[in-house]
């Protein structure tokens, strides 16, 4: 008989090291953005976004002075790159200024999905 998954199995728990956080708070307020440029381990997904989640635990819980709107998006690029960035809606106002603002940082060029079409 073949074991069944147990639905409460525990995943490992992402620690997110305090400077980490200080680092990433201090950069949402300014210049409004954290990439993987600022801290590289966020080229992985669990990190980013267990980084995005302490992030907003600490504007909440710990820094009574700032209140932004911190958003975590991943975006893919032109030749499969996907990169996450957790801006501050403050200051970087849309998700597409967040993705142009990723490109930017990253030197990644922006996957075109526009379609052309002939009408006849």
């Amino acid at each position: 008989m073949a074991d069944t998954p147990k639905k409460d199995a525990k995943k490992p728990t992402v620690v997110i090291p305090k400077e980490d956080v200080e680092k990433a708070a201090k950069l949402v307020l300014d210049p409004g953005y954290v990439t993987k440029k600022d801290l590289p381990k966020m080229a992985g997904l669990e990190w980013a976004t267990a980084l995005s989640d302490a992030v907003m635990k600490h504007f909440l819980e710990d820094d009574e002075d700032h209140d932004p709107y911190v958003y975590f998006e991943q975006f893919d690029f032109d030749g499969g790159d996907i990169d996450s960035i957790i801006f501050n809606m403050d200051i970087v106002k849309t998700r597409d200024a967040g993705l142009q603002k990723l490109a930017e940082v990253l030197d990644e060029k922006i996957v075109n999905h526009e379609v052309q079409q002939e009408t006849y």
